[in-house]
């Protein structure tokens, strides 16, 4: 039937599980999408949480339900939220929606779960604090999608509202909003990108560049490639950068401190509220500077020579 499916992903230019990332991105962002792959049983696995428009699947995969009518097809994928195998013909593809996300709807990080403990000096906080640094003013609802991951120590309770949402993180671990692996990053944003979000920027952490991340700018989203030297907090001016941070030791100025508390949601246990507010750097602080990086103040700031 015309208009049960949106967007069709087909071809040889990318492998089947990155044209699966690609469906994935478009479904988490409420399109209907007819993907023809022959996903690994991974990358198939972490498609199953990313369902909210339709994902269909062709040829059919023996652990999905199978359709011959694209339109059943595309209703169980949405009333499940669960992929579809599809067998029928090539269907006429039809506009239908606008392209949204929501950030908690229903289940909190319905996208994103697992990932790595925060501890002292770990090697994604100065990450996540330039993402955090860069869009935490945007009058804007950005969609991060990354290959790492932070865990947040706390959940934040759903909003149960279907458009776009931004709430203020309450540590930079919450700034990672789809995590799929091994669904690469890049694919699930050129999805969301190709499938024409634009209530905020669209920002991929890849592990490496490559066609699909030249792709993501192309199309106007942003990236960090975790392996080429460059300055993450640069990204929103470059569009497309690298990651190198640097260490050295830092020291607080109290009379530049007002107590904002924005330096804490780094989440380091090496950072805590002295007892007149502001933060006190510990003896296990290894330098990694995200918390500096968060001080809109420069209250935190590296030892000239350190």
């Amino acid at each position: 039937m015309r208009g049960a499916i949106e967007f069709i992903v087909d071809g040889d230019e990318y492998s089947d599980d990155e044209r699966l990332g690609i469906a994935a991105g478009l479904s988490i962002t409420f399109r209907r999408v007819l993907v023809y792959a022959e996903p690994s049983a991974g990358a198939l696995q972490a498609a199953r949480n990313a369902v909210w428009g339709a994902l269909l699947i062709s040829p059919c995969p023996p652990e999905l339900p199978c359709f011959g009518d694209v339109e059943a097809a595309a209703d169980y994928s949405e009333a499940h939220l669960t992929p579809a195998g599809y067998r029928g013909p090539r269907p006429v593809t039809s506009r239908r929606r606008v392209s949204t996300f929501n950030k908690h709807y229903l289940r909190p990080w319905r996208w994103a779960s697992g990932g790595e403990n925060v501890t002292v000096g770990h090697y994604l906080l100065p990450l996540m604090a330039c993402i955090y640094a860069a869009v935490r003013l945007l009058d804007a609802a950005p969609v991060v999608v990354s290959d790492v991951r932070l865990e947040p120590r706390a959940k934040p309770p759903p909003d149960y509202m279907v458009i776009p949402t931004w709430h203020a993180p309450g540590e930079i671990a919450e700034i990672v909003d789809v995590y799929l692996p091994p669904l690469k990053a890049s694919a699930i944003a050129l999805g969301m990108l190709a499938g024409g979000y634009r209530a905020g920027p669209v920002i991929t952490v890849a592990r490496a560049r490559d066609r699909l991340v030249e792709r993501v700018a192309e199309l106007g989203g942003y990236a960090v490639v975790l392996d080429e030297p460059g300055d993450a907090c640069r990204l929103l001016e470059s569009r497309v950068v690298g990651y190198a941070p640097r260490r050295g030791t830092y020291e607080v100025d109290p009379l530049l401190c007002d107590r904002c508390g924005e330096c804490l949601k780094s989440g380091c246990p090496a950072l805590v509220p002295s007892p007149s507010g502001a933060p006190q750097i510990l003896p296990a602080c290894t330098g990694c500077g995200a918390c500096a990086i968060l001080c809109a103040r420069g209250a935190i700031r590296q030892r000239a020579g350190a």
